[in-house]
């Protein structure tokens, strides 16, 4: 089982893919999402994060597998890259940190140890990639999509998880509300509204993170389907496409 975690003050979403030897077939990909709203406990939402064990037993629940810890690999984004905070540390920055490092003791509390966190520049890189740019900004940003995702250029570099999503899994993956900031938090965006969202749902964000980490573990000794399931990028998008799309049982 592989996992790809997005944390941070607001949510902690989930995406895994799995294994199941008695059907020899891989399953997924599977979510899991929590929320906070701007009144909920910051203490509340450290204790919710420290039981990030029982999220990778919900999605293994999602998959109808049990896995030992020793079989399930797990990656987090890090709260901020190495290097970017120097001098006093902002209440934001603290906090964020704080979230992360309870949702890695829980997973190691219950004896998770295949665990690592995943740079943000590591799975842009992997859906730059796969979508034919860079993630330099003249390129990882497009005024284009603001047509599409009814966003502000400047926040159009956050959709391209939500694109690259879109491409390569197509309808197996939900199509969840952007994200808009309201009096009561980062909330998905109520259809009536006309707010334009400043990111997509952050499961894609955690599909891009444990895709990446998939792609990267198959290099390594897993099961033969999952090192085919993502082995890494030798075809064209098309070629890759009928690869998931088969490992994933999908006609």
């Amino acid at each position: 089982m592989i996992c790809g975690f997005d944390t941070s003050l607001s949510v902690v979403a989930g995406a895994a893919i799995g294994y199941d030897e008695t059907l020899r077939t891989l399953k997924g990909p599977v979510f899991i999402s929590k929320r906070w709203g701007r009144g909920y406990h910051y203490f509340d939402r450290l204790r919710e994060s420290a039981r990030s064990h029982e999220w990778i037993l919900d999605l293994q629940a999602l998959m109808n597998i049990s896995l030992g810890v020793e079989e399930v690999f797990i990656t987090q984004e890090e709260p901020w890259p190495l290097g970017m905070v120097g001098g006093k540390m902002s209440s934001a920055l603290k906090q964020q940190a704080e979230i992360s490092g309870a949702f890695l003791g829980g997973l190691v509390r219950y004896g998770f140890t295949n665990v690592a966190q995943m740079n943000s520049v590591r799975w842009r890189q992997m859906i730059a990639d796969d979508l034919g740019i860079t993630i330099h900004h003249s390129k990882w940003k497009d005024p284009a999509l603001c047509a599409v995702y009814d966003c502000k250029p400047e926040d159009t570099g956050k959709f391209r998880s939500k694109q690259w999503a879109v491409e390569l899994f197509g309808e197996i993956i939900p199509d969840w509300p952007d994200i808009i900031a309201s009096k009561d938090g980062n909330v998905p965006k109520p259809e009536s509204s006309r707010a334009k969202p400043f990111q997509p749902d952050d499961r894609y964000d955690a599909l891009a993170i444990m895709w990446t980490w998939a792609e990267e573990l198959s290099k390594g000794p897993l099961q033969a389907e999952i090192q085919e399931a993502v082995k890494p990028r030798q075809t064209t998008k098309n070629d890759k496409l009928a690869r998931v799309k088969k490992a994933l049982q999908i006609s």
